[in-house]
């Protein structure tokens, strides 16, 4: 039989959604590789482990990554300080954080595909 932690004492998770500017697409298992040793770098290995970082969802562009509810700032810092991937030249942009993955996907990736394809309005 299985024992189920209640809801109440559950770790309290939060998602960002991010977008990634790169010269050459990069594939899942590199950015999370990357994500893991530059939160490894700058907080230890004791950080990391309070982060805990997950990559969730990457499409080679957009992505969520989950981390402690605490640690949405050191995740972002975690994020900021990469600048290559195997040679290859990226950016990162947190375009926000949400408590959920449908909400971080509705309200921050679709958004930014649909403001891409809305056609500009003259004044």
């Amino acid at each position: 039989m299985k024992i189920k932690t209640l809801p109440t004492l559950r770790d309290k998770k939060r998602y960002l959604a991010f977008e990634v500017t790169s010269e050459q697409t990069i594939n899942r298992q590199q950015l999370f590789s990357e994500i893991l040793d530059s939160a490894a770098s700058l907080f230890g290995d004791k950080g990391t482990s309070e982060i805990n970082p997950k990559l969730m969802d990457y499409d080679g562009r957009f992505g969520i990554i989950r981390c402690a509810r605490e640690k949405t700032q050191e995740t972002r810092a975690s994020l900021a300080c990469i600048s290559n991937i195997r040679r290859i030249r990226v950016s990162f942009l947190v375009l926000g954080i949400s408590g959920t993955i449908k909400g971080a996907t509705e309200k921050f990736i679709q958004q930014t595909l649909i403001k891409e394809l809305e056609p500009e309005k003259k004044e």
